[in-house]
């Protein structure tokens, strides 16, 4: 239609009547072929304006979501003007999981809904059958190749000390070799295909484990953390160890995503049903390509990277009966929010 009207405006002098009829009706028929495209294809589309306002819909938008697109806007989050890509779980009509993706426009912003229920079951059957196995392999390669080392440091660390007692230097390395070994633990854990084992707990203690973790890492850098906590935030059903992985491996992008001096926000807030942790860097953000792609395995703009760690992330927090969303603009940083169940709501799930 651009084209269009830019064929219109640069030759409309020269153009007669009847010229100005055919161009009209062919106009015409291609704004009926591309509305009758809208209104039935299985995806869902929803246009924003700039202000969040829906402009259109289609009725397969109102299918996926189980109700009128005005009144799932609140639960979908979109971020107005940003590339981003999030799953999320919808329990009417019919049990599904749908992908939200957010792109840009000119003045609005275009939410596209896809049904990828039967795409992760799949998926996951998939990734347990061969790409489980090939990273099993490589966690106990891991294992032996850095354990092994590690536990021969520390036992000769051990009997150094003894001779050694008040030498700070000799209690500095144990602490960096067990360090290290905690690091390969939870490594290892994170990608065996273990189920977690969930207990009441709040979601700030992995975050404030990892962050101990890595505080080294990060002031060699001169990299600000803020964590800050909204209220008391009620407990949720986790496996810390688990979740410490999760929120390890996205300071861990943050960090490689941000210069020296850089800045990473941690913020924990609840609503009537989740807990909310939002984690955002002052980074180099993303291209909406990039965005699209950010959970697939094997996908990953590193140079030296597997692109399994956001895989992993993301399973273990569906695996919490969360999910994992991320919003990002290139030269803006990026923000990665996960919501996991309050622990008064899976319970009466179950109920």
């Amino acid at each position: 239609m651009k084209d269009f009207f830019k064929g219109v405006r640069r030759h409309i002098g020269k153009l007669d009547a009847d010229h100005l009829r055919t161009e009209y009706a062919r106009l015409a028929d291609e704004a009926v072929s591309l509305d009758t495209l809208f209104m039935t294809i299985a995806q869902g589309i929803i246009v924003l304006d700039e202000n969040g306002e829906i402009v259109k819909s289609n009725p397969a938008a109102h299918d996926l979501l189980g109700m009128d697109p005005a009144d799932a806007l609140g639960s979908l989050a979109v971020p107005l003007g940003k590339a981003s890509k999030r799953e999320m779980d919808v329990t009417y009509p019919e049990k599904r999981a749908l992908e939200v993706q957010t792109v840009p426009m000119d003045s609005g912003t275009l939410v596209y809904l896809r049904d990828i229920t039967s795409e992760r079951e799949r998926t996951e059957e998939e990734l347990r059958a061969g790409a489980t196995r090939a990273v099993r392999d490589l966690a106990a390669g891991v294992a032996h190749e850095i354990g092994n080392p590690l536990n021969a440091l520390s036992l000769n660390l051990q009997l150094l000390k003894r001779s050694h007692a008040d030498d700070p230097e000799i209690e500095e390395c144990i602490r960096q070799v067990d360090r290290l070994g905690n690091i390969l633990k939870g490594f290892l854990q994170a990608l065996r295909p273990s189920k977690p084992n969930l207990a009441p707990g709040y979601v700030a203690e992995p975050v404030k484990g990892c962050l101990a973790l890595m505080k080294q890492q990060l002031e060699q850098r001169s990299i600000s953390v803020t964590l800050d906590l909204h209220g008391a935030i009620p407990p949720v059903a986790i496996d810390k160890e688990q979740m410490e992985q999760v929120f390890f491996n996205l300071v861990k992008n943050a960090m490689e995503a941000i210069r020296d001096g850089g800045a990473i926000d941690i913020d924990i807030s609840s609503d009537d049903n989740d807990v909310i942790v939002r984690l955002a860097d002052d980074g180099l953000g993303m291209e909406p390509e990039q965005v699209a792609h950010l959970f697939e395995p094997y996908r990953t703009t590193k140079s030296h990277g597997t692109g399994l760690g956001l895989m992993i992330t993301a399973r273990i927090v569906r695996d919490h009966g969360g999910d994992i969303a991320v919003e990002s603009r290139p030269g803006e940083g990026t923000t990665f929010t996960i919501r996991l169940p309050r622990l008064e709501r899976r319970i009466r799930a179950l109920n």
